[in-house]
């Protein structure tokens, strides 16, 4: 159970990683990152703030290009995995602004849910309307750049191929970030799955939805809600 949440983490964070660079590292202006030097080696005007030069060619992947759709930092994205019998279903949104929110739902009861804003996150239990309210060491876009800072995800790790799943075979870009393997799966250059690997373990997750439209009231923790403060 521990390697399933190591991959499920795994594929979020690679998810939010390459979003905030396809949007130029979050910034208020919502400027977004051209590509710099592409697969071909060619290279372009910079727009925005330039990737980290290990990941320079990867607005030229399918990825980066399907990525590069959430420009302005809007971004809704949710997935399902089955765990343990049941489906799972995982919700990621950004504002454009700086806060993220994110939630897990099972059978359409939301399990758990967090906001985060800056250097601060809220963990919000919708049943009891309580919120917890803690500091972080750093906010979104700090720990995404210190990650990719280190190497983690390079384009020298960097595959592309096709698998098949769910008798449907699709066009596939292969990562390699903290020793696990990640599959972005392609129907054209619509993102259907992710697929993580670590130690023989797979995990998949189907992509619901991705959409540069967001629910504004998730970012605003409700009036009536009790906030509790660590």
């Amino acid at each position: 159970m521990n390697k399933i949440k190591t991959l499920l983490s795994i594929l979020l964070t690679l998810a939010l990683l390459l979003t905030l660079t396809a949007c130029g590292g979050g910034d208020d202006e919502g400027e977004s990152a051209d590509p710099g030097e592409s697969q071909s080696g060619e290279t372009g005007e910079t727009g925005g703030e330039q990737p980290p030069e290990d990941l320079s060619g990867w607005l030229g992947t399918k990825t980066g290009r399907f990525y590069s759709r959430f420009a302005t930092g809007a971004m809704t994205m949710t997935y399902e995995i089955e765990m343990e019998g049941q489906v799972m279903t995982m919700t990621t949104m950004s504002d454009g602004s700086g806060k993220t929110y994110t939630e897990t739902a099972v059978g359409g009861t939301v399990l758990s849910a967090s906001l985060m804003e800056g250097e601060t996150m809220y963990v919000i239990d919708h049943s009891s309307k309580m919120v917890i309210k803690m500091a972080l060491q750093a906010d979104a876009e700090t720990i995404a750049g210190e990650v990719l800072g280190e190497g983690d995800l390079d384009m020298g790790s960097f595959k592309t191929g096709s698998r098949e799943v769910d008798g449907k075979t699709y066009d596939t870009e292969e990562w390699l970030m903290e020793g696990a393997t990640a599959v972005y799966c392609f129907d054209g250059d619509d993102l259907v799955y992710m697929i993580s690997a670590l130690d023989g373990i797979e995990s998949v997750m189907k992509i619901v939805e991705a959409s540069d439209k967001v629910d504004s009231a998730k970012f605003t923790i409700p009036a009536d809600y009790t906030l509790m403060e660590m």
